[in-house]
């Protein structure tokens, strides 16, 4: 026996609305994920990397900025 309310029948028009806030939230996903890899391509450019012809995933991007700011952080403590 199923607990909770019941689901209510998908009326021809209901489902058209799921669809369309299905396809938006596709949209506004994609258009995050885009903004997300332009940042990080720009972020790529901008750290120094050991490898100029082996892209760096995601993570590896993002750790080799941690550690840049963080040695130029030293440089500027240390003097």
């Amino acid at each position: 026996k199923r607990r909770g309310p019941k689901k209510k029948k998908m009326t021809k028009a209901r489902m058209e609305r799921f669809k369309l806030r299905r396809m938006k939230a596709n949209a506004r996903e994609r258009n995050r994920m885009h903004g997300l890899n332009a940042a990080l391509d720009n972020l790529r450019k901008v750290v120094p990397c050991y490898s100029k012809t082996q892209k760096l995933s995601k993570i590896e991007t993002l750790r080799l900025a941690k550690n840049y700011i963080w040695a130029l952080s030293e440089i500027l403590r240390s003097g």
